[in-house]
């Protein structure tokens, strides 16, 4: 997992790429690849990697909710969110 992090990390900065949003996005799909992939856990393993999980989906989510208002609306939400 830790070699798919580091390559998406090079690949992008490599091609000059700077927003977080795809940075975050790609790496909960790498997360979600990796955990599938690798089959069964022990059960108390299993469930840190579901809260993990969770909070990514979560965060996914937002960054998704995000990009559709911006595209409908033409609101970027991320700059009314600074302070």
């Amino acid at each position: 997992m830790s070699i798919m992090f580091t390559a998406t990390v090079v690949i992008f900065s490599a091609l000059g790429e700077d927003r977080l949003d795809l940075y975050v996005s790609m790496f909960t799909l790498e997360y979600f690849v990796s955990i599938a992939l690798h089959g069964a856990f022990k059960p108390k393993v299993g469930l840190y990697m579901n809260i993990i999980g969770y909070f990514l989906l979560a965060v996914f989510s937002l960054i998704v909710v995000g990009r559709v208002i911006e595209v409908l609306y033409g609101v970027y939400i991320w700059d009314m969110l600074r302070l």
